[in-house]
């Protein structure tokens, strides 16, 4: 066991090793081919978003990290728990892919108006922006 687990695929790795799995098991739980967990687990890549909402249920919790004292840190947690990729966001929000980057990267703040536009988006989650 890793004991100060820092990367997802330390978290993974952990998580195998605890449940006595195979990579291929883990893989057919999360829903991914086995050479990406091998990846993960390497350090060679990162899950894709849509992934990520999968490999929290497996480790039941969520190892991901992003400063959520910010919006961008907000909406880049926000959109990992779920899934979304920015311009997923951006549809089920009505609002624009750039504005979305931007205010993830914390480069500008929204207006009110497309503010509250996000939030409807957010309204039964526990995060609110």
């Amino acid at each position: 066991m890793i004991e100060n687990p820092q990367t997802i695929g330390d978290h993974l790795h952990n998580r195998q090793l605890k449940l006595k799995i195979s990579q291929n098991e883990m893989a057919r739980r999360i829903g991914v081919q086995p050479e990406s967990i091998i990846n993960w687990i390497l350090g060679r890549m990162q899950p894709r978003i849509s992934v990520c909402p999968k490999i929290i249920e497996f480790l039941g919790y969520n190892p991901f990290t992003a400063d959520t004292s910010t919006l961008g840190g907000r909406i880049k947690m926000y959109r990992i728990q779920h899934g979304l990729s920015q311009k997923c966001l951006a549809a089920l929000s009505g609002l624009d892919e750039i504005s979305i980057c931007q205010w993830e990267k914390n480069d500008k703040t929204p207006l009110p108006n497309k503010l509250k536009k996000l939030e409807k988006i957010v309204n039964s989650q526990e995060h609110s922006f």
